[in-house]
């Protein structure tokens, strides 16, 4: 099929009413426009609501059959015109009017009536009712400015504090304040006053101030805190807005500044420059406004989705957003094969004079070929695998190298791809499902690929770290709770330990894999055996106590009460903590013997075994720390 858009307007006179919906409202919506030129015989006419490169949503209901039931569409054409009307649902939301036998001439008028359809939960100005001519031999017309319409947000629903993990004496910092509809979009319209305080574990509460919230802060505003504490100590960040109280997440003080310091970030996302929702401007705007640290969009590597200009354009984009100290960035796109095999993998560089390897290219178009196109680069290109046994674009583990590849995003939108979901994952590999009412099911079908999980990497010796993210295509509130009704999981989120905060010390704690994973909640971890820490290898020649025991030690603070903590030993589960509390601190012992435990590498001369850290939340939350491999080679 041919798709092109036409130089010249499709359709003239455009007249939208409403021209405001709010999100997850029911709505009678009126469409007209007339044609601007002759369309030939057996032609077709499509409205499209949801799908497309870049129409991302969650809209819901729209049928030509039944004008007592929801979304009733009924289609008058002046003069008046015989056809057959198509509804198409699931991915795509539209419906096709085929003109059988006819002829549509230039000054067709064109008036559609939509009862009772469900408006799409995410925020979206100017959003396009996309119109579209299907000619009889499949060439796709689309029309370059369609109708369109503002989605705005709801009531007042919460408010999010985002606040910083880690502070120390005398250090000023700033928490982000969020005002909220019910699924998470910013509320424009609020004018009410708020209270800030600041408590502690103990239940201590101390006044900051009050703080009169105008239209004008859109929803969002910072405030600036001193850290006063003197010990170490948790602490959060309550705002009180009439009767109902939030709490941000947990902060640790501690009495001097610590040598790693915690940073949220969140690394793969799309934007109109593939198949993403916002602009680039928006999407890092949209970054920092959900209180990350460091962040960066991915787009596809496919030419006919990003093109070299789009490249050269992000490139200067991310330079642009890049401020020590403050915001960073990293380049990055996303190598897509599916059903090959070859996996999606994001790839992040820190040169970006490194070329971008296109997988439609033949000498890149396989793993084993990328990693020898990228292998003069090491230790300037990292690869993260992503949804690596999801089916349609699942890892075939066979082709790795260690140095190019050091971590894997255990979690996104696609969910756990830890282990199957036989093995007790309760997050499994999803795909999409399109659905909403009281019979749809809220996942779509679980699709684990088996030998390609997580698990299987590091049963075959790969020392790969962990993050987790999103594959957001949606940019409205990136590693937030944006839940749509479209199948899949709502957003992750990823911390790293890094000695600062500069682009350099990101990227090394990345290489260093000094980092973990979480389903969304800003949970602090550290994860140590004696002076190791999470991501370490150790040679067990250098540590021969080692072989007859174990010590690790795991502290946790959480937003969200802790259910279980799980030592996972060579990816079996070695000891089951019940908390029940948002703090844990201890320690766990390990006496079996190195020589009844270890395994062998897959490809190297190397005994070993490896441990990590699984952390079950409240809510259906979990968060990974990534490994620690205790090794021996031979």
């Amino acid at each position: 099929m041919r798709s092109f858009v036409d130089r010249k307007p499709l359709i003239a006179d455009k007249f939208v009413s409403p021209q405001n919906l709010s999100v997850r409202s029911f709505n009678n919506i009126e469409i007209s426009f007339i044609l601007n030129f002759d369309l030939p015989m057996n032609s077709k006419l499509i409205l499209r609501l949801r799908g497309g490169r870049n129409n991302k949503n969650d809209w819901y209901y729209l049928q030509p059959f039944d004008s007592d039931e929801k979304g009733f569409i009924k289609l008058k054409t002046i003069p008046k015109i015989n056809y057959l009307p198509i509804i198409i649902t699931g991915k795509q939301l539209l419906v096709k009017y085929l003109f059988i036998e006819t002829s549509l001439e230039r000054g067709t008028k064109f008036h559609f009536t939509l009862k009772d359809t469900l408006v799409q939960s995410i925020v979206e100005r100017r959003k396009k009712l996309e119109v579209l001519f299907e000619l009889q031999d499949g060439t796709v017309l689309e029309v370059k400015n369609p109708p369109r319409i503002d989605i705005t947000n709801s009531e007042m629903d919460h408010i999010t504090i985002i606040a910083p993990s880690m502070t120390y004496p005398k250090q000023k910092f700033e928490i982000i304040v969020r005002i909220e509809d019910k699924y998470q979009n910013l509320v424009t319209e609020f004018n009410e006053t708020i209270k800030i305080y600041i408590n502690d574990r103990n239940g201590n509460r101390e006044f900051l101030g009050s703080i009169d919230v105008k239209d004008a802060d859109n929803g969002i505003f910072k405030y600036e805190i001193k850290n006063n504490k003197k010990v170490s100590e948790i602490f959060f960040i309550e705002v009180q807005y009439k009767n109902d109280s939030y709490r941000s997440n947990p902060i640790l003080s501690q009495k001097k500044k610590p040598e790693r310091q915690l940073y949220w970030g969140y690394i793969h996302g799309h934007t109109t420059k593939s198949d993403g929702m916002r602009s680039l401007k928006e999407y890092f705007e949209n970054l920092k406004k959900a209180g990350l640290n460091f962040g960066t969009n991915t787009e596809h590597d496919h030419l006919n989705e990003t093109t070299n200009e789009d490249f050269e354009e992000i490139k200067r984009m991310v330079e642009e957003n890049n401020e020590e100290h403050n915001f960073i960035t990293i380049f990055g796109y996303e190598y897509g094969t599916w059903y090959t095999g070859y996996g999606d993998i994001c790839i992040y560089y820190r040169d970006t004079a490194i070329p971008i390897f296109r997988s439609e290219i033949n000498k890149y178009n396989s793993t084993k070929k990328l990693i020898k196109n990228l292998k003069p680069h090491s230790g300037k290109v990292l690869m993260i695998g992503h949804h690596t046994a999801l089916k349609p674009g699942f890892r075939n583990w066979d082709h790795f190298n260690n140095d190019l590849e050091r971590l894997v995003e255990i979690y996104s939108c696609w969910g756990s791809q830890e282990n199957s979901f036989k093995q007790g994952n309760p997050l499994p590999p999803r795909y999409k499902f399109f659905g909403y009412g009281s019979y749809a099911r809220k996942r779509g079908a679980v699709l684990g690929r088996k030998g390609s999980y997580v698990q299987d990497a590091l049963q075959k010796g790969y020392k790969l770290g962990f993050t987790a993210g999103g594959d957001d295509h949606f940019g409205l509130y990136p590693s937030g709770k944006i839940d749509l009704d479209n199948g899949i999981y709502p957003p992750g989120i990823m911390a790293v330990w890094s000695k600062d905060f500069t682009r350099d010390s990101i990227w090394d704690s990345l290489m260093d894999r000094k980092c973990y994973g979480s389903t969304g909640p800003r949970v602090i971890i550290e994860f140590n055996l004696g002076e190791f820490f999470m991501g370490d290898i150790i040679d067990i020649r250098n540590h021969p106590i080692l072989k007859s025991s174990r010590k690790f030690s795991i502290k946790i603070i959480s937003p969200l009460k802790i259910k279980f903590i799980k030592l996972i030993r060579n990816n079996k589960v070695l000891k089951k903590i019940k908390v029940n509390k948002n703090y844990f601190n201890d320690s766990l012992e390990d006496q079996e013997l190195w020589k009844n435990l270890y395994l062998n590498h897959i490809k190297k001369n190397e005994k070993f075994i490896f441990y990590y850290s699984r952390i079950i939340l409240e809510d259906n939350n979990i968060a990974w720390t990534s490994p620690i491999w205790i090794i021996k080679k031979y």
